[in-house]
């Protein structure tokens, strides 16, 4: 999808980011301010959408939000993973370069407040570092899910943001270093499952911004959506 001939990337635009510690189920921690620098425009157009379901009742009302994928690429994302304590696991990524970035626009199209959960959705397995299938670094990649998310809203449990009726949020899910293809695998096995095109950039920022680690979901291990074939 274009945005036109006029709108212009602004490259390497430094993102003032707001760090809090919030574990599942754990006291937050706030730390100090970081910059992740990312491409920035005014509009962003959306790489790719689909809808998810929370549900007040326990599924009997299926309250629909509205996702919208703005942004993939690889990033370096050091300084965050320094503040959130994690970095001396991820220091066993570095050798594979940058870290995998994407990034979303959420909206609440129902009629309840909804906290849509990030932390389960994955890329393809497909895109993992040469050796990582079996050793140390597997559980990493065999299945490949977020390790932080960063919001402009305080995240919840399973890497979750709050979203109000009609209203927005954006959503920055980090994950390890994978061989980025040129379009993405990514998704929610069972739920829906997107083609992304590499690329995208993420809108100016309105106000703080918040991190947390993420934990994967239990009993997740060994399932991952397949990459489509070349």
């Amino acid at each position: 999808m274009s945005d036109g001939p006029r709108r212009r990337h602004r490259p390497a635009i430094a993102l003032l980011v707001t760090c809090a510690v919030v574990g599942c189920g754990s006291n937050g921690v706030t730390l100090n301010d970081v910059t992740l620098g990312l491409p920035q425009s005014s509009t962003p157009p959306a790489l790719a959408t689909a809808t998810v379901f929370t549900s007040p009742d326990g599924g009997i009302y299926k309250n629909a939000d509205h996702l919208e994928v703005i942004l993939v690429q690889r990033h370096n994302v050091d300084a965050v993973a320094a503040l959130l304590g994690d970095a001396p696991a991820w220091s066993q990524l570095r050798g594979f370069g940058d870290f995998t970035l994407v990034a979303m626009r959420l909206r609440d199209d129902g009629k309840v407040s909804s906290d849509p959960r990030l932390g389960d959705l994955q890329m393809a397995s497909d895109y993992a570092p040469t050796g990582t299938a079996t050793g140390p670094l597997r559980h990493f990649y065999h299945p490949t899910y977020p390790l932080a998310l960063v919001a402009d809203s305080a995240p919840g449990d399973d890497c979750s943001i709050h979203l109000d009726p009609g209203h927005s949020g954006l959503a920055i899910l980090i994950y390890p270093p994978v061989n980025l293809p040129s379009t993405l695998v990514w998704g929610r096995l069972g739920d829906f499952i997107l083609s992304v095109p590499t690329g995208g950039a993420l809108p100016p920022p309105s106000g703080a911004l918040r991190a947390v680690a993420c934990v994967p979901p239990a009993g997740a291990i060994g399932t991952a959506p397949a990459a489509a074939p070349t």
